[in-house]
């Protein structure tokens, strides 16, 4: 039987329960293929621009306004994605976002003038991206969470979502350096409107991906707050426990319920044991999914994530990474034909040493970042505390690789300057979601997440622009 723990100690969660251990992998593969999908399109948009450039006669200003708003779209949609998250899962957002996107090619394709592109790939498919991307980071991250008290027997934990998470994101370095060369071959062999063409196939291959992302169940459990408390939850009996079969991704905020001073965390765990299993309360589906998404973004853009310092510093941090993050991708083909004197087709080569560095990179941050670290004076124990410093000290080195850029003066330096700042980076793109996790709990990552794609809406439109 379980421990007494006094009610007054004991607040109730909805903890997502996976409805088949297998499942979340294939979850992880569905993100990886959204990623090779769309990021590829938006990080292989350098080697398109200067066939744009040269079609319409355009300048490098206009084609800095196409990146900056497919990017700052892409970002700025993250309160809205997360919003359609909450209310109808994640699987019909990206759906949703793949038919934008298909819809911004389609009409690319017969674009006859420039601005004609910057309200398809820049407005059209900056949203359809933005659909995507988001809940394509939240589900993985959903999908490898485990709960303290019901860690024993659930399958997966959150120690494999570091590595779940670089796995997926792995894919937006395969599209890279895949349609970077496809790209490339397409524009001289079959003209810059061919290149739409495969990209209306790719999205729809992002429905199929997206539809992997299926409702994932919740189960109402308790959670002592009392350091010396400890209840753990026995293997539910299926002809006891009563499942509310939910959206994922449908709460309007925290998904906890009732109010307490403090919480336990896993460090206040001292013991496992086994109890008898009581039903577990019905969850009210009311209050779970929300009325409305007007009620999500509200409490979204509410300032009780802004007041939050822990936050606020993070979200501050990620502002100022992103005025030089995309920079480097979507310039270095252009500064290496028209500053350094290569010729496009090998140009094109440094987004795909940018490319496999990154993919590496983020395979290896992924692994690296759930395990201990051998450091002297036990230095490297915490994982999380790892995971912090590794985010901080990439950032801090891709920094002064780009201060020292401009030295770069043939291919080979570029492009060791091109694989450095990928490996490097990539652990900016598949650790900021577990280090949120880690620095606010998950109950917060659906909104903090998405209105932390807003932040860096500023710093992208800043640095496409200027």
């Amino acid at each position: 039987m379980a421990e007494t723990v006094s009610p007054s100690a004991i607040t109730t969660m909805l903890v997502p329960i996976s409805p088949d251990g297998g499942w979340g992998w294939v979850v992880v593969a569905g993100t990886f293929f959204v990623h090779v999908f769309a990021d590829g399109f938006v990080y292989s948009l350098g080697v398109l621009v200067d066939a744009l450039i040269t079609e319409f006669n355009s300048d490098n200003t206009v084609a800095a306004m196409i990146i900056s708003m497919l990017t700052g779209l892409t970002l700025g949609c993250g309160p809205l994605a997360s919003a359609i998250c909450n209310k109808f899962g994640c699987r019909v957002t990206t759906i949703i976002g793949a038919i934008i996107s298909m819809t911004g090619c389609a009409a690319s394709y017969f674009a006859a003038e420039m601005w004609h592109i910057i309200i398809s790939v820049g407005v059209v498919m900056g949203v359809g991206c933005g659909l995507m991307y988001c809940p394509a980071i939240i589900a993985v991250t959903m999908y490898f969470e485990k709960h303290f008290l019901i860690q024993k027997y659930h399958e997966f934990d959150c120690r494999r979502r570091s590595l779940a998470t670089g796995i997926a994101v792995t894919g937006a370095g395969v599209g890279t350096v895949v349609f970077s060369t496809i790209n490339e071959f397409v524009i001289s062999s079959y003209g810059w409107r061919a290149v739409f063409l495969v990209f209306v196939g790719a999205f729809a291959l992002c429905i199929v991906c997206g539809s992997t992302f299926r409702p994932l169940p919740f189960q109402e459990v308790s959670d002592g707050t009392e350091a010396d408390d400890v209840f753990v939850a026995k293997k539910p009996d299926d002809s006891k426990m009563r499942h509310a079969t939910i959206l994922l991704f449908r709460s309007t905020g925290s998904l906890r319920r009732g109010s307490t001073s403090t919480t336990a965390t896993l460090e206040t765990l001292h013991e496992i044991r086994e109890a008898g299993g009581d039903e577990p309360k019905e969850v009210d589906a009311d209050n779970a999914t929300g009325s409305n998404m007007r009620q999500t973004i509200a409490k979204m853009m509410s300032l009780s994530l802004l007041l939050d310092p822990v936050y606020l510093l993070f979200a501050a941090a990620n502002l100022l990474t992103s005025v030089g993050f995309n920079s480097p991708l979507y310039f270095l083909p252009l500064h290496a034909v028209k500053g350094v004197g290569l010729d496009a087709a090998t140009a094109s080569r440094l987004l795909s040493v940018f490319g496999i560095c990154n993919t590496l990179g983020r395979i290896f941050f992924g692994v690296v970042a759930d395990r201990k670290l051998p450091l002297p004076r036990g230095f490297g124990g915490d994982v999380a505390r790892n995971r912090l410093w590794m985010y901080n000290l990439t950032l801090t080195l891709c920094g002064l690789l780009t201060t020292f850029s401009f030295l770069c003066s043939d291919f080979i330096t570029l492009a060791i300057y091109s694989g450095s700042f990928g490996f490097l980076i990539s652990a900016y793109i598949c650790l900021t979601s577990v280090v949120l996790v880690d620095l606010l709990g998950l109950a917060k990552l659906t909104n903090a997440f998405g209105l932390l794609l807003l932040w860096q809406v500023i710093s992208f439109l800043k640095c496409s622009l200027f």
